[in-house]
């Protein structure tokens, strides 16, 4: 009698484990495990068969269970507006990889009879880089607007389709003349502009606050599809069949993503068709206030905390460019080639991206530091290493290009902790107001964008005797930026709402007047 005790015990134990670590359903049907005590009862198998059996069971649940994907469709949304975001930026960026190449490509052209193509000085195709970033200060403030109005569904998806046709039709104008290329650089600015403003409305409306530095990882880091998608390619068509077919390519990517992501994003969670009412309410959908409030600009710019994120996110984006847009030359000067340096900037990506994932679960699951100290932590490891690891590749002997390739990759991982610093700052710091904080970021990345290739030209000067010097005066201008960022944010972080989120979260639970209510 006391075996049979012991043996029922032990397989109750593994039903209440089951209902423990398993979905509400599970919980809620405990015959199984029953029936799998009665079972043996009956049978002259061992005493632990019920308990392997049950083990068992309740892992193949709980696989199906997350194969279904069931209450994680905010997941789901996420990995396409990465696919969505990092597509748009795979076609605005690869110009900054093609130029490399074009004067032998274009040189290739007219020795097989083609005499009409527009061959780029170093300073044109500087401007060309800084054309996208004007382009993208025109139209961040409309984009963001019908944004507010529209959502990004319907504006990032109508975006995205010119983008696309306007990618496709620039081999054409890059061979044409330089103005030619200059406006329909312009115009991809214009349509990549709300790239971060998008990035913040989907975190405000499909994220929980448990799950901001995640969430943020899976989003912020869409630039690193350059590596998944763009470099590989890049360089594989580049070696083998010049420059222009990547152009094609890209754009049909991002034709087939606006597609995808077209169908299945819904710009609130409550609106989609496979969402669970248990998602809803663990995202916030239950307790979210339906009510639009205008966003108080004047208020948001009297905070500090505000500005010390938009500081942050300039010197991470002005020192990211370095390798992003400039690696190509950089690799060159150290004596590598075109498909080389593809993968190696590749290889650089996917450690970012691992770091990234890394970082956005550690920043929501560390438990023993506040939440203020954490953005502080994660946000020096975003920052200040980096400046460190540039300080190593300028005190490198340039005879050794892969301790060069080696301090790179961890230069560029280290921005993969920016999720839990200064973005997850900006969402806590302003809640459904994210969208414009974030958003905004995108106004600076747009001054770095401008700024990298005037001080590109002003220091480097491929080919001339004193490239050392040149490199060296380039990496440390990057360096100090960041030290001086981080040390700003790091003074000014907080992880509670700011003060006009709470003044408008007042002002929204006042109740309304007769003649209000009536006129509204």
């Amino acid at each position: 009698m006391s075996g049979r005790i012991s043996n029922r015990s032990v397989v109750v134990g593994v039903r209440d484990a089951a209902a423990g670590g398993g979905s509400t359903d599970d919980k809620d049907n405990p015959n199984e495990f029953d029936a799998l005590y009665a079972d043996s009862q009956n049978s002259s198998a061992p005493n632990t068969s019920p308990i392997l059996i049950g083990n068992l069971e309740m892992r193949c649940k709980r696989f199906r269970l997350n194969l279904s994907m069931k209450h994680r469709i905010r997941w789901v949304i996420f990995v396409l507006t990465w696919l969505q975001l990092g597509s748009v930026m795979n076609c605005v960026d690869v110009f900054s990889f093609s130029m490399v190449y074009m004067e032998k490509n274009s040189t290739i052209a007219e020795e097989a009879g083609r005499e009409n193509i527009y061959i780029y000085s170093l300073e044109e195709k500087s401007s060309l880089i800084s054309a996208m970033a004007i382009g993208s200060l025109i139209g961040m403030y409309p984009q963001n607007t019908l944004m507010q109005k529209y959502g990004p569904r319907m504006v990032l998806t109508a975006a995205s389709f010119l983008c696309a046709f306007v990618t496709m039709c620039l081999p054409w104008a890059l061979d044409t003349h330089y103005h030619v290329a200059l406006v329909f650089r312009i115009l991809q600015g214009i349509l990549y502009s709300a790239d971060f403003g998008v990035v913040g409305y989907v975190v405000s409306k499909w994220s929980p606050i448990k799950e901001v530095g995640m969430s943020l990882a899976a989003l912020s880091g869409f630039t690193a599809a350059r590596a998944v998608i763009q470099l590989p390619l890049a360089g594989w068509t580049t070696s083998n069949n010049g420059w222009r077919p990547i152009y094609y390519i890209l754009s049909v990517i991002l034709m087939i993503s606006s597609a995808i992501w077209f169908c299945f994003y819904r710009d609130d969670p409550e609106d989609h068709f496979l969402i669970t009412h248990k998602e809803v309410q663990h995202i916030g959908g239950g307790t979210r206030n339906k009510k639009d409030k205008k966003t108080p600009y004047r208020e948001v710019l009297m905070e500090k905390s505000v500005w010390a994120v938009w500081f942050a996110g300039f010197a991470d984006i002005f020192a990211s460019f370095v390798f992003l847009v400039y690696g190509a030359q950089y690799y060159q000067y150290l004596g590598m080639d075109i498909q080389a340096n593809a993968w190696l900037n590749s290889m650089k990506g996917y450690f970012f991206i691992g770091v990234r994932v890394v970082a956005g679960i550690a920043s929501d699951r560390i438990q023993f530091l506040p939440e203020t100290s954490k953005l502080r932590l994660f946000n020096t490891i975003s920052l200040q290493i980096p400046a460190f690891f540039l300080l190593l590749v300028v005190l490198l002997p340039r005879e050794h290009p892969y301790l060069h390739v080696i301090c790179i990759t961890f230069y560029q991982a280290s921005f993969g902790f920016n999720c839990g610093g200064f973005y997850k700052g900006a969402a806590l710091i302003s809640r459904q107001f994210s969208y414009f904080v974030i958003g905004y970021i995108q106004l600076f990345k747009s001054l770095a964008t401008l700024l990298e290739p005037v001080l590109f030209s002003l220091l480097v000067l491929p080919g001339s005797e004193d490239d050392e010097l040149s490199w060296t005066s380039y990496f440390l201008i990057h360096a100090l930026t960041l030290t001086v960022a981080n040390t700003v944010y790091v003074i000014f972080a907080r992880s509670e709402p700011a003060d006009f989120v709470l003044n408008s979260e007042l002002e929204l639970s006042k109740p309304q007047l007769a003649c209000e209510t009536s006129s509204t």
